[in-house]
């Protein structure tokens, strides 16, 4: 899935959906969050019909990792010098497209880099501990508490209603339960299972941007 820029009309009204306060930073947050979670529930639900081993895929992933961060890093070090290598890949009758397919890679290098976390995580992807609708879940919990400062954020009122504008958001086929006591039982049996919260926001920074 590619998550489509959400208008800040929308963002704006699943923060206060959560009793949130609207701020560039909440929102800069929020908007993070949403595509680190819908990348990784894309991959949540679609995980199992993958046809290679778990190694072959890690390898694979981690093939395609460091060639992008290889591509960027030497073409971003050309561009900000001497543009020499630049200057030989110039195509003549169609200029440079070296800038446009940097800005390309960065953000496949952050999927990647997801990617590459969920397959490592618990060490297989074929025996998932949870649906992904719980994955869901328990990604928006963390997200919550990262907007809100909050490690123990609780599962009460606000917090069914942010995952339900978070779930409109990302995927409509992902069903909130509409009863706020059937969401809070829900999540409160997968906070008990899970041995540790999940990265929601992206952790690559690429030096001088």
């Amino acid at each position: 899935m590619e998550f489509i820029e959400v208008a800040r009309g929308r963002l704006t009204a699943t923060l206060i959906a959560g009793k949130i306060p609207v701020t560039d930073e909440t929102l800069a947050i929020l908007r993070a969050g949403l595509s680190t979670i819908g990348h990784g529930y894309h991959i949540e639900r679609w995980i199992g019909t993958r046809a290679k081993t778990d190694t072959d895929l890690i390898k694979d992933l981690s093939r395609l990792y460091a060639g992008c961060r290889t591509v960027i890093d030497v073409l971003n070090v050309d561009m900000n010098g001497s543009c020499q290598i630049e200057a030989i890949l110039h195509d003549f009758w169609n200029g440079s497209d070296l800038p446009r397919l940097v800005e390309q890679l960065r953000p496949l290098c952050l999927r990647l880099d997801t990617a590459l976390l969920m397959a490592a995580r618990d060490g297989t992807l074929k025996k998932r501990p949870q649906t992904p609708e719980t994955w869901f879940f328990l990604a928006v919990h963390d997200l919550f508490s990262t907007i809100t400062g909050n490690p123990e954020p609780g599962v009460a009122g606000p917090l069914h209603r942010f995952t339900r504008s978070c779930a409109a958001l990302i995927d409509a086929d992902i069903v909130v339960p509409e009863r706020e006591n059937s969401f809070q039982k829900r999540l409160v049996a997968a906070l008990a299972r899970r041995t540790g919260k999940i990265s929601v926001l992206p952790r690559i920074v690429f030096p001088g941007k």
